[in-house]
């Protein structure tokens, strides 16, 4: 088996299958099989999601950022109102206008800040914590090395809503995924609710923080591909649980 093993966390590349794990809590291994599958080896909790959020972000950063993007009610400010959204797991369901609504009012709420401040199990466990601490280490360091300009998937290279993420950040993307799967059918009918003899048009609120829709010629708003759900399973069920190759 054709093994390639990369300390995330040190500027050099091994090409053994050796793992790096064993020099300490701060240097997950991540080791690709011949068919592109990452294997992290760490010694806790912290350096499994860091090695996690590496690998997550060199696979699939466009879709994550796109999804970060989302859950804080953002698209419609760098994609235009009219763009299509997936909150859940059908493809475009949804305007960027409704999804940020949606996903404001949650921010409003602050639904997600609320569970994070419970203690387990009605909060997340100490070891979910960790694994969230490490995941957006180990992404914004994948971030920081490429740089937005030198990500290599075109659909979000040089966008200006790709970022470094947050802990929370990470927590409202994996109460998206619990959610999603029973509120998507739902979405449009309570963002668009009106009082009987009033429009939904009338009575939307208007989008936050949304300018005019970027022009054609916006050359660093890019508008994602029809993504696939981002992959915050893991995440996820630890949140629920709780209360969510090549050298890099």
């Amino acid at each position: 088996m054709a093994v390639l093993s990369t300390p995330v966390l040190t500027g050099s590349a091994a090409a053994t299958g050796t793992s790096a794990a064993g020099q300490g809590p701060d240097r997950p291994t991540i080791r690709y099989t011949e068919y592109g599958i990452p294997h992290i080896i760490a010694s806790d909790w912290e350096g499994l999601g860091t090695g996690y959020g590496y690998a997550s972000a060199r696979d699939n950063i466009c879709t994550l950022a796109d999804t970060y993007l989302m859950v804080n009610a953002q698209r419609s400010r760098h994609l235009g109102p009219d763009g299509r959204a997936s909150p859940g797991q059908d493809q475009n369901t949804t305007s960027n206008l409704n999804s940020d609504l949606y996903f404001q009012r949650i921010k409003d709420n602050r639904v997600v800040e609320r569970l994070l401040d419970k203690p387990a199990p009605d909060g997340p466990e100490p070891e979910v914590r960790e694994a969230i601490r490490g995941y957006v280490q180990g992404y914004n360091r994948y971030l920081a090395e490429r740089g937005v300009d030198g990500l290599t998937d075109p659909a979000c290279r040089g966008a200006d809503w790709v970022r470094p993420i947050t802990e929370l950040d990470v927590y409202r993307h994996a109460h998206a995924e619990i959610i999603m799967g029973s509120a998507d059918p739902l979405l449009e009918g309570q963002v668009n609710a009106a009082p009987p003899g009033a429009s939904a048009t009338s009575a939307a609120p208007a989008a936050p923080d949304s300018p005019a829709a970027p022009g054609p010629s916006a050359s660093r708003k890019q508008r994602p591909p029809n993504l696939a759900p981002a992959p915050a399973t893991g995440l996820a069920t630890g949140l629920a649980r709780g209360g969510g190759g090549e050298d890099p």
